[in-house]
């Protein structure tokens, strides 16, 4: 195909010269006398050479050599006119111009110059090739270190939140224990939240980076989080895979199905709805991986946890579980300046009981007294089993004289009650002491409060009459308070 020659210029005599001296030998001649015209002309691209008149063009010069620049044009500038200073001849070429003829000499020079510029554009255009070859090359280069160091972000914050999260037990702090592995780095979020099934109790958790989550937003969070997971169950109820996450709205949701059972939710609100699943999948299916499987060891956990801190006879929390609920209830207490009551409780001359009726006899005594009791206390109070036949109630917010009347009450009911072992009625007197968490100094711990109920309800069992068996229906109670 003939290299095309763009003309501009108002004389018709270089018009001549040019068509005479380039158009014999098979290069395309297209002309224009008006300079308005030449500007969309030569912002056409397929335009390998401009010969351009200086001196009818004049400052248009420049702004062509603009434009070409801008365009980023192959095309090859050649201007001629009359005899310029070696200096404006240096600034047209410096300025982008391949090169000037002068008037005189164009008949003599414009192929030779022309034949040149086209070489010259040859290599230009192969340098540019290059050019944007290597920026090709960069651009995919540095798209490939994005994507390594992506990945390593991924799989540095997968080997953290696998080691805080995977085997963590206590999922009490399991949102915070992902946010400090890192997971706002790998996923940017305006809000997450997290709502699952654990021990029975379904648990809520959010974070608003960046923002206070006050008790309003948290509670709009939770609900939406709830009906998000409703639309999640619903949807996957007829086994559909529960293992992928799906976007609802703009909250993008993660399921928590150990074992193929849903269990729960992650809820994400990202900052941006662009970063989709597409291009998060992988990721995103892993941390829904590592929480189910945290999630199945947490229930696992409590599961046992709850056999060995429940006392096999009574149904209530050993000894062991007293333990944890004092230490955790009496931390609560002092952190939120919250009344505490103890009752602790013993079943005089238990050991007659058993020598006399037989050790299920005395089982069973423990067993009523147990479920006579539980039955008048509240749910906050916590009954344990402290060891053989004494017995511990923990009462969250609950100052003295309110546990004073908590235990009248329950005994009171309980007198009704008759213990009665294969025909024969026993009289049951029980003793027991109070103390409060009001009564302690900052200095004193649970083992303070054990001492003080445990003290008054000795000082009370001293005094106490014998235990006897009888075919009256009786229940004697006493106190020190």
């Amino acid at each position: 195909m003939a290299e095309r020659v763009f003309v501009v210029s108002d004389k018709d005599n270089d018009l001549d010269i040019i068509k005479k001296t380039l158009g014999s030998r098979g290069f395309g001649i297209y002309a224009s006398s008006v300079l308005c015209d030449s500007d969309n002309i030569i912002s056409n691209k397929g335009i390998e050479v401009i010969l351009a008149d200086y001196d009818f063009a004049g400052e248009k010069v420049a702004g062509w050599m603009n434009m070409l620049q801008e365009k980023k044009s192959r095309s090859c500038l050649i201007l001629y006119g009359e005899k310029s200073s070696p200096a404006n001849i240096a600034e047209l070429l410096q300025k982008g111009a391949y090169g000037f003829i002068p008037r005189e000499l164009l008949a003599d020079r414009v192929y030779d110059t022309l034949m040149d510029g086209l070489e010259n554009r040859k290599a230009f255009v192969e340098i540019l090739s290059m050019m944007d070859e290597m920026k090709n090359i960069n651009e995919k280069l540095e798209m490939e270190k994005r994507a390594l160091r992506k990945r390593n972000q991924e799989l540095d914050f997968i080997n953290r939140f696998s080691y805080e999260v995977s085997y963590d037990l206590d999922w009490n702090r399991i949102l915070q224990r992902m946010i400090d592995a890192g997971f706002l780095e790998i996923i940017d979020s305006k809000a997450v939240s997290i709502l699952y099934r654990l021990d029975s109790r379904w648990n809520f958790a959010c974070c608003m980076p960046g923002g206070q989550s006050n008790g309003k937003t948290a509670e709009r969070l939770k609900i939406e989080a709830k009906q998000a997971a409703d639309k999640f169950f619903s949807i996957f109820s007829k086994g559909a895979s529960r293992a992928e996450p799906v976007f609802f709205s703009d909250r993008l949701i993660l399921p928590l199905s150990p074992e193929g059972e849903l269990r729960g939710v992650l809820v994400i609100i990202p900052k941006n709805r662009k970063s989709d699943i597409n291009d998060n999948y992988e990721i995103l299916s892993t941390i829904s991986n590592i929480l189910s499987m945290s999630l199945d060891n947490a229930e696992k956990y409590h599961k046992v946890k709850k056999m060995t801190v429940r006392d096999g006879l009574t149904g209530i929390y050993n000894h062991m579980g007293f333990k944890e609920f004092m230490e955790s209830e009496f931390l609560k207490a002092r952190r939120y300046k919250k009344p505490l009551s103890l009752i602790m409780i013993d079943v005089d001359r238990f050991k007659i009981i058993n020598d006399s009726l037989g050790h299920l006899a005395g089982d069973y005594v423990l067993r009523e007294l147990v479920n006579c009791l539980k039955r008048n206390l509240r749910e906050t109070d916590i009954m344990t089993r402290y060891g053989g036949d004494e017995f511990a109630i923990i009462l969250p917010e609950t100052d003295k004289q309110m546990a004073e009347m908590l235990m009248k009450r329950a005994l009171s009911a309980s007198g009704n009650y008759s213990f009665e072992w294969k025909s024969e009625k026993i009289k049951v007197d029980i003793s027991f002491g109070i103390a409060s968490i009001g009564e302690l100094g900052d200095e004193d711990g649970t083992e303070e409060l054990i001492a003080r109920a445990d003290s008054r309800m000795y000082s009370k069992k001293r005094s106490q009459d014998m235990f006897f068996i009888t075919d009256k229906e009786s229940f004697q109670v006493s106190a020190v308070l």
